[in-house]
């Protein structure tokens, strides 16, 4: 029962982080209260990693990095701090990141980035053209 209502308040911040606690309380029947310790018990657990702002970008990129055998682990934090996600791979990359950029300028930059950690091999981007 706990996780059912923990994963009810999810459902309602993942489609909207800025519902109020008192809201979520109403639809899990709960406290104003209760629901902020659990929200902070989320977050503090790791379940809850960030709270983001969505936004339109003007730019999606997908980039792909092969590493260095011994430097992947370390290497997924470094990327993480640049891009938006990232993901491990099988094939002829080891990673993908997923940047979101306001301009073309903005994810070159990112992309370069990336480029200069230790331990990048190669990289290969993919830049989203429409959906």
């Amino acid at each position: 029962k706990r996780q059912d209502i923990d994963r009810e308040i999810l459902k309602i911040i993942k489609e909207n982080s800025r519902t109020k606690y008192v809201e979520i309380a109403d639809a899990v029947g709960l406290s104003e209260g209760a629901v902020r310790r659990r929200i902070k018990n989320l977050v503090r657990r790791g379940v809850i990693r960030r709270f983001t702002v969505e936004t339109t970008v003007e730019v999606e990129g997908i980039v792909l990095v092969k590493v260095e055998p011994t430097g992947a682990s370390e290497i997924i934090s470094q990327i993480r701090r640049i891009a938006d996600r990232v993901f491990e791979t099988s094939g002829d990359y080891d990673l993908a990141a997923l940047i979101h950029a306001f301009t073309i300028d903005e994810l070159n930059r990112k992309i370069d980035e990336i480029r200069k950690l230790p331990s990048i091999i190669n990289t290969n981007t993919l830049i989203k053209l429409k959906d």
